[in-house]
């Protein structure tokens, strides 16, 4: 117990960026063990608040820890080799396991205040590694005087401990128990929720295949034209309004915008999960990567919209029940871009409270356009709606109108406010953010093609809004006008005129 004492006090200095006081020499095998379990412990019960019940134990981050471990012990050989400290060899590795318990009670505070948000952020892993860094530094110049050892060591032993982390998968220790939230299905029967699928198990199994044959079928890019490659993701498989979207911009776009073969759809709809790729946070990010594997990045454009629910937290809502999907955040959807290579973007979010996504995907190559303020409701989602508002004003009428997407968005944007206006609902002020070298691009593009017709959007005949469309040509079907705020709203999704009235 006093070696244990002592390396946690050792650990804690030099987490403080201090000297140990004093160097145990009784440290073995066991007190890393034990040391390495009460780091453990500290992960296990801060990831434990991260998920929602039911939880289970991951294997994934089990190994994720005990490769720590051993990486711990690779940078604490390169340290005693260079420092030509081999006899302190276990005390030097346990002072570097304890001093990653401060660093990693911080981290517990910031996940569990901010929650995936937080954990996310680029400056938070940035810190945490250079804080590492700098602890190994000062380490180094404990253990030696040797200007050749202190120059070397830390650095080296930095390397051992941090570069692999580039290229493994990091894992938590626990995860949601899928196997448990499957078998019970009383929560979706209680809901009465639509769009459930009748075989998930089938669904799960053909993400990749599904994703891999929509990706394989998209035309490749043409050298000296600056091609504009399409992203359609429909994310909630509750409401036909956001299927009826993802299928028109399929139709819309190679015929009127020239990108015939170079439209990726991800939708999620029991109708079409047999036929088509998942809308999934996985499948958005790898058709991202693939697309930025096809393109030129120094002149073609990826024109990404994702329609679905959004909320007051900024999240875009993703649904195919039962099976448990990741919502999208702003920060992972700016992750995916970037990693994906594509330079010049256009992101079109039609959700409730889209604005929130505009800050982080700011970018002089970017525009963002969005149907909603970061505090502001959209409207026109619905059983009985066939298009949301913004989805008819900017992408049926607007487009049909005019390939300068400024002009398009303006049209809409005034389209809107005078039906707000009308229905007496508060302004959702849609967004626009332009970095200042995307529109000059935009420019490129457009005189690079001739515009096709108009294609005009007709409701599915299988829908109620098709079906009634059919019946009245007035359109009946837009009488209900529910605010887009998704899951939180009665059962799931707001389908009444009670819904439009709570925002009201």
């Amino acid at each position: 117990m006093r070696a244990i004492a002592s390396v946690l006090g050792g650990g804690l200095r030099l987490s403080l960026l201090l000297a140990p006081r004093r160097t145990p020499l009784d440290c073995g095998v066991g007190t890393f063990l034990l040391t390495s379990l009460l780091l453990a412990a500290v992960g296990l019960a801060w990831e434990w608040r991260l998920f929602d019940p039911p939880r289970t134990l991951n294997g994934f981050g089990i190994q994720t820890w005990a490769m720590r471990a051993m990486l711990a012990l690779a940078a604490t050989a390169v340290l005693c080799a260079l420092c030509d400290r081999r006899a302190l060899f276990w005390t030097v590795a346990c002072w570097l396991q304890a001093s990653m318990l401060l660093p990693t009670a911080l981290l517990a505070c910031v996940g569990l205040a901010g929650g995936w948000e937080a954990l996310a952020s680029p400056w938070m892993w940035g810190a945490a590694m250079a804080w590492t860094f700098a602890i190994l530094l000062r380490l180094a110049w404990f253990l030696t005087r040797s200007r050749l050892g202190r120059g070397l060591a830390g650095p080296l032993a930095a390397a051992v401990l941090l570069l692999p982390w580039f290229v493994l998968q990091s894992q938590l220790l626990w995860t949601t128990d899928w196997q448990a939230l499957s078998a019970d299905t009383s929560q979706f029967e209680d809901s009465g929720e639509p769009g459930e699928l009748a075989d998930p198990e089938a669904a799960m199994y053909a993400l990749g295949t599904r994703l891999d044959a929509a990706v394989a079928a998209l035309a490749p890019q043409r050298p000296g034209t600056v091609d504009m490659y399409v992203l359609a993701f429909g994310g909630d498989a509750g409401e036909d309004v956001f299927r009826n979207e993802v299928e028109y911009i399929e139709r819309l776009f190679p015929q009127r915008f020239d990108a015939a073969g170079r439209v990726l759809g991800l939708l999620n709809h029991p109708d079409s999960v047999a036929t088509r790729p998942l809308a999934t946070a996985t499948n958005l990010e790898r058709g991202l990567a693939a697309i930025g594997e096809r393109i030129d990045p120094d002149e073609d454009i990826v024109f990404v919209y994702l329609t679905s629910h959004g909320s007051e937290d900024h999240e875009l809502y993703v649904n195919q029940p039962p099976l448990p999907f990741d919502q999208i955040t702003p920060q992972r959807l700016r992750a995916a871009l970037d990693a994906s290579g594509i330079r010049w973007r256009v992101v079109v979010v039609s959700a409730c409270f889209s604005g929130g996504f505009v800050e982080a995907l700011r970018d002089p190559q970017t525009l963002v356009i969005t149907a909603a303020r970061a505090d502001r409701t959209s409207f026109g989602c619905g059983s009985e709606s066939d298009i949301t508002w913004f989805g008819n004003a900017f992408v049926a009428e607007a487009l049909n109108r005019t390939t300068d997407l400024r002009e398009a968005f303006e049209t809409a944007s005034t389209a809107i406010a005078e039906r707000e206006k009308a229905e007496e609902f508060d302004p959702s002020e849609p967004q626009w953010d332009a970095g200042e070298r995307i529109l000059a691009q935009l420019d490129r593009w457009r005189a690079g093609f001739t515009p096709g017709a108009a294609l005009p959007f007709v409701p599915r005949p299988d829908t109620p809004a098709g079906q009634a469309a059919a019946g009245d040509a007035d359109g009946a079907a837009r009488d209900a006008v529910p605010a887009r705020t998704g899951p939180d709203d009665t059962d799931g999704r707001d389908t009444s005129d009670e819904a439009a009235n709570a925002i009201r």
